[in-house]
C-alpha cells in the first residue's frame, strides 16, 4: 500500500457560534491542510498520483476559503466552522474531486491544523 500526503494552506476568519470562551469572538487562522491519497499500485511512471491532481482537488473544494470569514460560506454558515468540520466537509469534497480525476487512489484522510499545536484528523 502506498500514501502519498500534500499540504497547502490559507488564511480565514472564523467565530464559534455557542461556544464560552475567546474563540466565540471574530479571529482568524493560518490554516493548513493536509489531504492524504492512497492506493495499491503505481503508474506506469512510480507515481501513486500526481500531487499536481491534489492541489488542483483541493483548489476547487477549498477555493473560497482564503481570505474570507467561514462563517460566511456554506456550510458553516448553519455548522461551526470548527477545525473539526472544515476537515469533514473537505474530506467529502476532496473525496468526491479525486475520485473524478483518480478511480484508482482513495482518499486516505484530511487534517486541518488551526496553528503548530492544534488539528483534527477526518476519514471513513
Amino acid at each position: 500500500m502506498f500514501q502519498i500526503c500534500k499540504t497547502f494552506t490559507f488564511e480565514a476568519a472564523h467565530f464559534l457560534r455557542d461556544y464560552d470562551g475567546d474563540c466565540a469572538r471574530l479571529h482568524g487562522h493560518h490554516y493548513e491542510v493536509a489531504v492524504c491519497v492512497e492506493g495499491e499500485s503505481l503508474d506506469a511512471i512510480g507515481l501513486l498520483l500526481d500531487f499536481g491532481v491534489i492541489k488542483a482537488a483541493a483548489r476547487q473544494v477549498a477555493g473560497a476559503y482564503d481570505h474570507n470569514l467561514l462563517n460566511e460560506i456554506a456550510p458553516y454558515d448553519e455548522v461551526n466552522p470548527s477545525a473539526e468540520n472544515i476537515a469533514r466537509t473537505l474530506y467529502h469534497g476532496l473525496r468526491a474531486e479525486l475520485a473524478l480525476r483518480s478511480p484508482t487512489c482513495r482518499l486516505a484522510y484530511v487534517q486541518v491544523s488551526e496553528s503548530p499545536t492544534a488539528w483534527a484528523k477526518y476519514w471513513e
